[in-house]
């Protein structure tokens, strides 16, 4: 019953491929001349191009170069089947005459259940070559398990000079050799390793653990590998001391790391600390790219988002190794750029998911798909063996994953973290960085913009009034809370790439590891976000911040401990003190604190005496801004920030440092912001300018355009300021009096809408206008936003303009 099943599934599958040859095809570039059979060369309907070797009418005995033919073990495929439909339409009832003329021995690859090498020979082959072919191949030609492949090809040159080998042959010995050649220095290895010794010594900056040993080194002596250990278990310093044992053993030149845009700068961070090896992150406008991808160093990382735009690129830098980090990415093998990935090809493969396996048995098959795609089968018969349906197709469940299970012994590596709990380092700590949405990065720099010109301002006059300090907190506040979310800002919009980070970190910690995690925001309106996507996953949590009656946080704390459905606590840094909190075993910080000491008691919650598991902490960071301003700060002079911020609260408190100290932390933060855009702010030192009588008199030389940045209106700039200060006293000594002045407004009031206007003849309307206000505006480069740009008389500077309104606003404040 079972055979005539699988039966019925082969014919069902050769019938699917024959109705799609008819438009398999688009055309033929090359063929043999005056016969049916021969070497081909044909464009698919998708314009990619194959090799097709037509052999024969019959299963098996013909060869095509594409992905299907070489693991769906039907020996067809729909490029072989419209040939053959072509070859019967043009040759007509001579085509069933014709047979190939084959004079030479030959050696290919018989792409059955099995890879194995094949031999063919010609009608009439020698004494001695029937010998050799008896000796070491079966009946069917297919060599017998045992023969060293070098040996039967040397006695075959021997008696046959003239044999063809393929290069798939080759290509599949020469794997079957190394891979054997692996096995064995993996044997070695873990022997060392058995008696206490550190076989990999000095790979690496740092010394790994024995888990991680056996990661890379059964992924560098395999080759083609899934390393699938529990999130926290150093997945990535396993891949990179992978790749440097491969460039030892193998001498690999070059690495494409295919990532998480959130993580691919994490990369880089993690491989400069782990070896000397070079890495460039691949980014930017595509003319970057294509020059990054055309010279590549060891290591090249690159995103997800930018396979499908950079597939010809990643195909031409020909990689020695991919890495795919966080390959759940590729589970669903509909994905457009499921099926685009699985096109790059490379000699090493290395996948790295702590979830290969989410739901379904299709989404394992699609992950070890890129690594061996023969690995389980053809999909059709992997599903029809593995999959349990009711008569009308719906999944009851699964069967068979013993077998699997065995399938994926020689490829996959998992381990959990109670496997190896003796080696765990008792806290490991790891960041995940994001990247602003558009809607985040406006609203954020203009908040920064706004707080550089305040900068600006203290820097050049030595001291700020009690509002500008005021406006100071809630432009770092509110560029906070936008690294965030928006809707913390606008609490209308909700643009958050860090809750698309934070729910696949919580469902892997929660679903798939089935541990508890608490997490940590300042903001209570954050923790409420992520409890909404905590509700949409269904993950039972609590949540804990400062509006909550003290007589209640120990119901949520029971809760959370006893309760197996409830996984998460959600918690302000109310729950960062006083609070014990061991039954999680992982932290998840949505922001970094100001203060390194408030870091400390969040994960003192949980990494405390009495803990029986390591505990893993996982911070996200806002690329370029700052967060990871702050971060690199912290990390670099960890008490810089101490007492700088009231606990508990969202506001900043600078008492406690006073304010020369704190201007000059937040100046040590915010100069020189990479990857900043820079506003336009007024000159660093304005230079005294002094209006002359010819100046006066109309004389003036040309003058310079100049870009004025919006400069808020201060009201507080004492208006008794002496305007010697400044240098400016000659400037200052001519004043026109009220009626002068007022003539002159009109004077000039009346030239900027006389050079608007157009003339008599012309047509008066929105377009002439429109030109004529187009000259004043400018681009910035590196904003990109739009400016106004207006020619000014050398005269005016933005002390001088700073002088006028702040006395004009004094007049109007005093009374009459």
């Amino acid at each position: 019953m079972i055979v005539e099943e699988q039966i019925s599934i082969v014919e069902e599958q050769i019938a699917a491929r024959q109705q799609r040859a008819r438009k398999a095809i688009q055309s033929i570039l090359t063929c043999p001349v005056g016969q049916a059979y021969g070497d081909y060369v044909v464009k698919s309907a998708s314009g990619r191009e194959y090799r097709v070797a037509m052999r024969g009418p019959s299963l098996f005995e013909n060869f095509c170069s594409c992905a299907d033919f070489a693991v769906n073990t039907l020996g067809t495929c729909k490029h072989i089947e419209a040939l053959l439909l072509r070859l019967h339409h043009r040759f007509g009832r001579s085509f069933d005459r014709q047979q190939y003329q084959r004079t030479r021995a030959s050696l290919s690859l018989h792409y059955g259940d099995t890879l194995n090498v094949r031999v063919r020979l010609p009608p009439q082959p020698s004494s001695d070559l029937q010998k050799i072919v008896s000796e070491y191949f079966d009946s069917d030609g297919l060599l017998r398990t045992g023969n060293r492949f070098e040996e039967v090809l040397e006695k075959l040159r021997a008696v046959d000079e003239t044999a063809v080998v393929y290069s798939d042959v080759l290509d599949f010995i020469d794997r079957e050799n190394e891979l054997a050649s692996g096995l064995e220095d993996e044997r070695r290895y873990l022997a060392q390793l058995k008696k206490g010794k550190r076989p990999l010594e000095g790979l690496l900056k740092v010394p790994l653990f024995p888990y991680q040993i056996r990661g890379a080194v059964f992924a560098a002596c395999r080759g083609r590998v899934i390393l699938a250990d529990d999130m926290g278990l150093g997945k990535t310093i396993q891949a990179i001391a992978g790749a440097e044992l491969l460039r030892r053993r193998r001498g690999l030149e070059r690495v494409l790391v295919i990532a998480p845009a959130s993580v691919k700068y994490q990369w880089k961070t993690e491989i400069e600390k782990f070896c000397e090896l070079p890495a460039q992150v691949i980014d930017g406008l595509m003319p970057r790219r294509t020059k990054l991808y055309a010279n590549p160093t060891f290591f090249n990382l690159t995103s997800y988002e930018l396979v499908l735009k950079d597939i010809e690129d990643m195909h031409n830098m020909r990689p020695d190794l991919i890495i795919l980090d966080e390959a759940q990415r590729i589970r669903n093998w509909a994905t457009a750029t499921a099926r685009i990935i699985k096109q790059l090809k490379s000699r090493y493969a290395f996948i790295l998911t702590g979830t290969p396996l989410e739901n379904k048995l299709e989404e394992l098959y699609s992950v070890v798909e890129f690594v061996d795609g023969r690995r389980l089968g053809p999909a059709f018969r992997f599903l029809k063996e593995h999959r349990m349906e009711n008569k009308e197709g719906k999944l009851l469940g699964y069967r068979g994953l013993d077998q699997i299970h065995k399938q994926l012994e020689p490829i996959l590596l998992r381990r959990t973290r109670k496997e190896v709990l003796p080696e765990l380092p008792r806290r490991t700590d790891q960041t995940f960085r994001v990247r602003m949405t558009p809607e985040q990065a406006g609203p954020y720099w203009e908040q920064s913009d706004i707080l550089a010109r305040l900068m600006h301002k203290w820097q050049r006059q030595g001291w700020l009034s009690e509002i500008d300090l005021r406006r100071i907190t809630c432009c770092i506040q509110n560029m906070r809370m936008l690294c965030n979310s928006t809707f913390l800002f606008d609490k209308a919009t909700n643009f958050s790439p860090k809750l698309e980070e934070f729910r696949e970190i919580v469902h892997e910690l929660t679903i798939e590891e089935k541990r508890k995690v608490v997490v940590f925001s300042e903001y209570e309106r954050m923790t409420h976000l992520a409890s909404q996507e905590l509700t949409k996953l269904k993950i039972g949590w609590v949540s804990l911040h400062g509006n909550v009656p003290a007589r209640k946080r120990g119901e949520l704390i029971s809760r959370f401990g006893k309760d197996p459905d409830c996984k998460v606590f959600l918690s302000t840094d109310a729950g960062g003190v006083g609070l014990n909190l061991q039954a999680a075993s992982a932290v998840v910080n949505f922001e970094p604190p100001w203060n390194p000491a408030r870091l400390e008691q969040r994960v003192g919650r949980v990494h405390r005496f009495g803990q029986t598991q390591p505990v893993q902490v996982i911070h996200l960071l806002t690329e370029n801004s700052i967060e990871e301003r702050v971060w690199e700060t912290l990390r670099l002079k960890k008490a810089l920030f101490t007492g700088l911020f009231d606990e508990g609260k969202d506001e900043i408190s600078f008492e406690k440092l006073g304010r020369k100290s704190m201007m000059h932390v937040i100046k040590e933060v915010f100069n020189d912001q990479p990857g900043r855009p820079k506003p336009a702010l007024p000159p660093e030192a304005p230079q005294p300018v002094a209006v002359t009588e010819a100046k006066r008199n109309g004389h003036a030389r040309g003058l310079p355009v100049v870009t004025r940045p919006q400069f808020p209106v201060d009201r507080t700039i004492p208006l008794a300021q002496s305007v010697a200060q400044d240098g400016d006293a000659e400037s200052a000594s001519f004043v026109l009096d009220p009626s002068q002045a007022a003539a002159k407004f009109l004077e000039a009031g009346l030239t900027l809408l006389e050079s608007l206007s157009c003339p008599r003849s012309a047509d008066v309307g929105f377009e002439p206008i429109k030109r004529g206000l187009s000259t004043l505006l400018r681009r910035d480069a590196q904003t990109q936003r739009p400016t106004l740009a207006i020619p000014l008389p050398e005269s005016i500077t933005a002390e001088r303009l700073a002088r006028v309104i702040s006395g004009f606003l004094g007049t109007l404040a005093s009374p009459s």
